[in-house]
């Protein structure tokens, strides 16, 4: 046995246990419990990774891919709304300066029938026994 052999073997050993998973236990009456320490009726879950290395590998390149795409469709919309605002910073506003201002035709006259109550408009009334009781 060569000596990288021999280093690669004991660094395998040691890390072996730190790679096994803890027991887990699912405790409690309706199970919605778990512990690392034996608890009463509780019932131990297979918690290891069923996965192998490569399948873990490209898992862990999956996320990596995916978060990098994140972070760059967050710079995108992070530019997008800063040019928006930009943009929207040098807008003028067209249309009337209050939402009660009657409707005009283009030679400034009321439009007909727009500067009276639409028929259907709600009006309280309070009733008459709360009007005598003030």
């Amino acid at each position: 046995m060569t000596r990288a052999t021999l280093l690669l073997s004991l660094a395998l050993l040691t890390a072996a246990p730190a790679l096994a998973a803890p027991p887990i236990y699912r405790c409690g009456a309706d199970g919605r419990t778990y512990s690392q320490v034996p608890c009463p009726e509780g019932q131990l879950i297979e918690a290891s990774d069923p996965r192998t290395a490569a399948q873990r590998a490209e898992a862990k390149r999956f996320a990596d891919a995916e978060r990098k795409r994140a972070a760059e469709l967050e710079r995108e919309r992070k530019a997008a709304e800063k040019a928006a605002e930009k943009s929207a910073a040098g807008a003028v506003a067209v249309g009337p300066a209050t939402p009660d201002a009657p409707a005009t035709t283009s030679a400034g006259k009321p439009r007909a029938g727009k500067d009276k109550p639409a028929e259907k408009d709600f009006i309280a009334v309070a009733p008459k026994a709360a009007a005598a009781a003030r």
